[in-house]
């Protein structure tokens, strides 16, 4: 990470540098930059956690300086009430590292996950380096339950829905498109659960199997017809 921000400043010294340097004071760029363009921001279910997101300067100052900070909305899916993000992050003097906290909650996180994207202010006689999205997972306790499905040629008529014991929809998906195979995991406690496989053809679909901590723990052909309901349990 930090290669690469000194990798920047080498290129452009070469760009501001005139081919005659002997002849001028030396240029230094007044860069600052995220640690790195992504970060894997794990939340534990029904919590929040906190994470510090560093920044890197090229200029060392003897006095603090203060960047500000931007959430990019329009290229985030995180709920806007799940983190808290300062305003700004503080470089203190005689160092070219800052850092910054970022509080996120386990709300709305949907089972393919959130982004959060942050950036910097842009200065005049600042350059500042690429956002860094925060790939927001929530963390399971558990060993994690995962759907596979190999479909037939037919994927469009394809469907599922996963209840608990009390005939609660957990998880639902489907009919599909111009895919041959899917794969889905789950965060799901010791207990009875129910798979429904169907089709809205009536024909069946493609095989599948759930599969817990290594253990195979339902098998379809699919040879389901419009539907079949499965029930199995997990003990971990």
């Amino acid at each position: 990470m930090k290669k690469t921000i000194f990798l920047f400043l080498a290129i452009s010294l070469l760009v501001f540098y005139s081919c005659d340097s002997d002849d001028q004071d030396q240029i230094t760029i007044n860069y600052v930059s995220f640690e790195s363009t992504s970060f894997n921001f794990g939340v534990d279910l029904q919590s929040s956690n906190s994470n510090d997101i560093k920044v890197y300067t090229t200029l060392i100052s003897n006095v603090e300086r203060v960047f500000n900070i931007n959430i990019e909305t329009d290229l985030s899916t995180a709920d806007p009430a799940s983190y808290t993000v300062p305003t700004s992050v503080s470089v203190p003097a005689n160092t070219n590292v800052g850092a910054f906290t970022v509080n996120i909650s386990d709300l709305n996180i949907g089972p393919d996950g959130e982004i959060l994207v942050i950036s910097l202010t842009n200065e005049a006689g600042l350059f500042i380096g690429d956002p860094i999205v925060l790939n927001i997972k929530q963390i399971c306790p558990y060993p994690e339950t995962q759907l596979d499905i190999t479909f037939d040629d037919f994927p469009d008529e394809q469907f599922w829905e996963l209840y608990d014991s009390n005939d609660v929809l957990l998880f639902e998906g489907g009919p599909y498109s111009d895919q041959t195979e899917f794969s889905r995991t789950f965060c799901l406690e010791n207990g009875t659960y129910k798979i429904l496989m169907g089709d809205v053809f009536g024909d069946g679909g493609g095989p599948y199997t759930i599969t817990n901590n290594g253990n195979v723990l339902v098998t379809g052909d699919g040879d389901h017809g419009f539907g079949e309901e499965i029930t199995f349990q997990i003990n971990n």
